[in-house]
């Protein structure tokens, strides 16, 4: 590829920092490469492209780490319950300083050259730019780095670097952000197609550069939103003044993916990897914006399955028969014939221990976009890799492995796998396994899979969206904050620019214009704060059959994580669909805004006992309410770390309050 020739010499020079993993090697000396043998956007486009993540650590990092602690992968690794694994954290330790390296490197080369006079007009200009966007992007690979970890460090001058708080890390990255993003010269043009070819986010165009710079900047102030509000506040307007950030298609930070075994092959590409909708995911989505499925999967059809649109008389006779309502039907109750829960029900999600065996009437219409419905295998393209399951034929799970004549009809069901910890086996059965002659015993064949579309290494990964700058806009607005935008416009314009990426805005009027509620009570219709009530709805019983009537309990606000105390007001609305709108591409931002807020609602994993890594994690947790000891607040460092240095490894988990280390301890900026 003409990037990868371009950076050849590059990639030379940093090997060594690659390759190291000593915790000295951080700020291995940029100086040792001099300006005549490398270019400074070279060194950037290492920065940009490593972070990408290879498949070995995009598994490990992005999907078993990022998606499954932050709820949009139902495939639990154990992370959303807070087991570490040294392994996989450490992949993005090296990586994420590695990174850090090849960014100090584009700086030193572009501060050093300048410092030389040497250089004509046109370099000149290029380098300062450069040196900026460096700066940007160094802010970002640190949030990853802090985000997930914890303390960091920043003397990247110093031949032992000292770990900081997370609080100075933060000062830090604010204070980089009010300099870089007014340095960068929006006028400086005339760069060479060879010179932009070796920036593959932005071709070093500046204003783009500088918006992205904008839009980080509001998202490391909004950080600080719940422990440090003035500051947050400040800085936050601060962004605002400063220009527009993200706000249109273009401008979204995004690398192309690719196939192969690369730096840019696709992060979720590996699809033994089956990441399934999450439980958590599945309740925020159903009923929620009041577009119905058989519109949807008519409409849409075009763009979520291969060949040609799906026309309406084939979706009613394919699809019609398995379409329900879900605001009158909760689905089949898992007992056995003995009454006896095959699932294990120690969590508050108002669902569990119920599977939808069918398509919802109304769904939040993204759902298609993410996720490939059970048997629908056969309309989806492959990645190449591995293969979905292809039987077209009705798949057929037991509720109860000792019985089994009562079998549920999983075609084309909308649940989720939810967050948990078990040693037992009903808890296994959480996942609702087929065992069908159709093939194995597996999940995979039982719940949603993330679609093709994420899968086959041909789109871009997206690193910051329009989607979320304009909801960062309404939540500083519906704050008092001076946003230059109202709350409930920005909020719809988020909502417009998730809906124009998926090419589904045909949707967009009547979505935003609904009062439906989701599972757990929340809707769309940014004006209808209403909180929602309990009623009376239809489920089946699996042994005779029978439609019995139960009573729908939303989620008791008053036991929530969110200190606002309600299911439907306009935070948790912006919180809900910036979790949506970020789903696949931002599992870190996702897990990061649950952590600051409490929002969405994350129900309490289910477990057989008492869970080993979560604090406050009893089976029976739901019955006093949730809190941050409940769900996992950070990774663990990886022994490399505390062995290559064990004296700034115990500084780094001290400054976070911890004697021994562990994974529910909250960051600074966290709720407590």
């Amino acid at each position: 590829m003409k990037i990868y020739k371009i950076i050849a010499l590059a990639a030379c020079v940093l090997a060594l920092a690659a390759s190291c993993s000593d915790f000295e090697e951080i700020n291995k000396n940029p100086k040792a490469a001099n300006a005549s043998d490398l270019m400074p956007y070279w060194a950037l486009n290492k920065a940009i492209m490593s972070d990408q993540q290879n498949p070995n650590d995009a598994e490990r990092v992005f999907v078993l780490y990022w998606a499954d602690i932050a709820r949009q992968d139902g495939e639990n690794s154990g992370r959303s319950v807070g087991a570490s694994n040294d392994e996989w954290a450490g992949c993005l330790y090296n990586l994420t300083r590695n990174c850090v390296n090849a960014a100090n490197l584009a700086i030193k080369i572009a501060d050093e050259a300048i410092d030389a006079g040497t250089l004509g007009d046109h370099e000149a200009g290029l380098f300062a730019n450069v040196k900026q966007f460096s700066r940007i992007w160094r802010v970002y690979l640190m949030t990853e780095f802090v985000d997930s970890f914890g303390s960091f460090t920043y003397d990247f001058e110093a031949n032992t670097p000292e770990y900081r708080s997370v609080q100075e890390c933060y000062q830090y990255m604010l204070a980089e952000l009010n300099e870089a993003v007014p340095a960068i010269d929006v006028a400086y043009s005339g760069e060479s197609s060879t010179e932009k070819d070796a920036d593959a986010a932005y071709q070093l165009d500046a204003t783009k550069w500088k918006n992205f710079g904008i839009s980080m900047w509001m998202r490391v102030a909004m950080r600080l939103s719940e422990v440090d509000a003035s500051t947050a506040k400040r800085e936050f307007e601060k962004a605002v003044a400063a220009g527009s950030g993200i706000r249109t298609a273009d401008g979204i930070f995004r690398i192309a993916e690719g196939t192969g075994w690369n730096d840019l092959a696709g992060v979720m590409s590996r699809t033994w990897d089956w990441q399934e909708a999450s439980h958590t995911f599945a309740n925020l989505t159903t009923n929620l914006g009041g577009a119905k499925a058989v519109d949807v999967l008519s409409d849409q059809g075009k763009r979520f399955y291969a060949g040609a649109p799906l026309a309406p008389a084939t979706v009613a006779s394919k699809y019609g028969p398995y379409i329900k309502d879900a605001h009158e039907y909760l689905g089949v109750h898992m007992v056995n014939k003995d009454g006896e829960n095959q699932y294990e029900v120690f969590t508050d999600s108002p669902t569990w221990g119920y599977f939808f065996d069918g398509i919802p009437s109304k769904l939040d219409p993204r759902v298609l976009a993410y996720f490939t419905l059970p048997c629908d295998y056969s309309n989806r393209i492959e990645t190449g890799y591995a293969t979905f399951p292809n039987s077209t034929a009705p798949l057929t799970s037991p509720i109860d492995v000792a019985n089994q004549a009562n079998m549920v009809d999983v075609s084309y069901a909308w649940n989720g796998l939810i967050a948990g910890y078990g040693r037992d086996d009903k808890f296994s059965r959480n996942g609702l396994y087929d065992n069908s002659s159709a093939g194995g015993v597996h999940y995979g064949k039982t719940y949603p899979a993330l679609t093709e579309r994420y899968r086959n290494g041909h789109e871009y990964r997206v690193f910051f969206g329009p989607w979320e700058t304009y909801f960062l806009l309404a939540e500083a607005a519906v704050r008092g904050w001076s946003a230059g935008i109202g709350a409930e416009a920005a909020y719809n314009a988020g909502i417009k620019a998730s809906f124009e990426y998926l090419n589904i805005e045909s949707n967009y009027d009547a979505y935003i214009n609904s009062e439906d509620y989701n599972r757990v009570g929340t809707s769309v219709k940014f004006s209808h704060t209403a909180e929602p009530a309990n009623y009376t709805i239809n489920y089946k019983d699996p042994v005779s059959g029978d439609i019995k009537t139960m009573q729908y309990k939303y989620p008791d606000a008053s036991k929530i994580m969110y200190k606002g105390g309600k299911l439907n007001d306009q935070l948790t609305k912006i919180i809900t669909q910036k979790f949506i709108a970020n789903t696949p591409w931002l599992p870190l931002e996702n897990w990061s805004d649950h952590r600051r807020l409490g929002l969405p609602f994350w129900e309490l994993p289910v477990s057989s006992t008492d869970f080993p890594y979560l604090m406050e994690g009893a089976k029976n947790a739901y019955l006093t309410g949730q809190k941050s000891g409940c769900y996992a607040q950070r990774m663990n460092y990886p022994n490399s770390f505390k062995n290559a240095s064990p004296e700034q490894y115990q500084n780094a988990i001290s400054l976070m309050g911890m004697t021994n280390e562990n994974t529910i301890t909250p960051l600074w900026w966290a709720i407590k």
